[in-house]
């Protein structure tokens, strides 16, 4: 059963970190100027930032599926998480009005749903480290294809759902903080 519950896992941090990654490295004026908004790190290094974060993401996305690095990179993923979202919260506490940019060009200001999501994503990292060190790899995949298939997609679900936050939080902000957002 923890294969399945790793495979899920992995399908997210694989997912959502390769969608951040493409995401910044498609628009990286965008993110550059979301880095120097959100004022968390000397105008100097905004370049390396932009550079790094991608690079990292890309990295972690792919080496979960190593079964000897997966803990190791679920681990990381938690790390860059919690990192990522204490840079958010800290944007919200100083009331930065700015986008996250996190997969890419968004308008969303950086809110309590990123604060969220960004926690789930690190509840699934942590979940994928305990799960890869306790469970050794997990080969017997090939034989049980329908519970792989299952979690595989139980894993894309969630993904979607936490690459979508701008678009769900857009949808449930109250009717006045959309009008204010669309008038600026």
């Amino acid at each position: 059963m923890n294969e399945y519950l790793e495979l899920a896992f992995r399908s997210v941090v694989t997912i959502v970190f390769a969608a951040s990654a493409v995401g910044k490295a498609r628009a990286p004026q965008e993110f550059a100027a979301a880095v120097r908004e959100m004022r968390v790190a000397p105008e100097r290094l905004t370049g390396r930032i932009v550079l790094a974060v991608p690079l990292l993401e890309a990295a972690l996305a792919a080496a979960v599926w190593v079964p000897a690095a997966a803990p190791w990179a679920y681990a990381l993923a938690a790390g860059l998480t919690a990192v990522f979202t204490a840079v958010l919260v800290s944007v919200i506490r100083r009331r930065i009005d700015t986008a996250c940019s996190c997969f890419g060009v968004s308008a969303t200001p950086v809110g309590t749903a990123h604060v969220v999501r960004n926690c789930l994503l690190f509840a699934v990292a942590a979940a994928g480290c305990a799960t890869a060190l306790a469970g050794g790899p997990g080969s017997a995949y090939s034989a049980h294809f329908p519970e792989a298939l299952l979690s595989i997609f139980a894993g894309a679900c969630t993904s979607i759902l936490i690459i979508a936050t701008d678009v769900l939080a857009d949808v449930f902000s109250s009717p006045s903080e959309a009008t204010s957002r669309s008038s600026s």
